[in-house]
């Protein structure tokens, strides 16, 4: 009898059932009742929802452009990133991207929602595991100020060639 290979057979079964333990599903994403899904109970999940607790709440993104400007400006934003793939849009108004860790490959659902007229909520969860030591939070504020910077741009570029009125 070979030890080794029943030893080995045994650690990967159990790792693998551990691993699947830990895999919630398939989450339910996009817009429902005109909100964002809520974020399940661990700490690997961020949203800007009002109602999300203290430890999950990230503010959304503001903006002063157009809706749809705003909306195209994002959605350049997130096909520039090599980590990230845009799986689901709904013209002017949702874009989800999954994101994908250099390392070990695990997603991220990163769901953004233009609300209303200068408000984009925000959420992102990881798919597996329960801690995510922070990484979808600080993905998104790093997102939110490059957003910033690339609308503040645009807006002000387009800004400059409008003709002023005089009397």
């Amino acid at each position: 009898m070979n030890r080794p290979i029943y030893l080995k057979a045994i650690i990967i079964t159990f790792g693998l059932t551990l691993l699947t333990g830990c895999i919630n599903g398939s989450p339910k994403l996009g817009v429902q009742h005109n909100r964002l899904s809520p974020c399940p109970n661990s700490p690997n999940c961020v949203a800007s929802h009002p109602d999300t607790p203290d430890k999950q709440q990230i503010a959304p993104i503001l903006y002063e452009a157009e809706q749809s400007l705003a909306y195209e400006q994002l959605l350049e934003l997130l096909q520039q990133r090599k980590d990230a793939i845009v799986v689901k849009m709904e013209h002017a108004h949702y874009i989800r991207a999954d994101f994908r860790s250099l390392l070990l490959g695990f997603i991220d659902d990163v769901e953004f929602y233009f609300q209303i007229p200068g408000v984009i909520a925000l959420r992102s969860a990881s798919r597996i595991g329960y801690s995510d030591l922070g990484k979808n939070r600080k993905r998104l504020e790093e997102l939110r100020l490059t957003f910033k910077q690339k609308t503040t741009k645009t807006v002000s570029t387009k800004a400059e060639k409008l003709p002023l009125q005089t009397d």
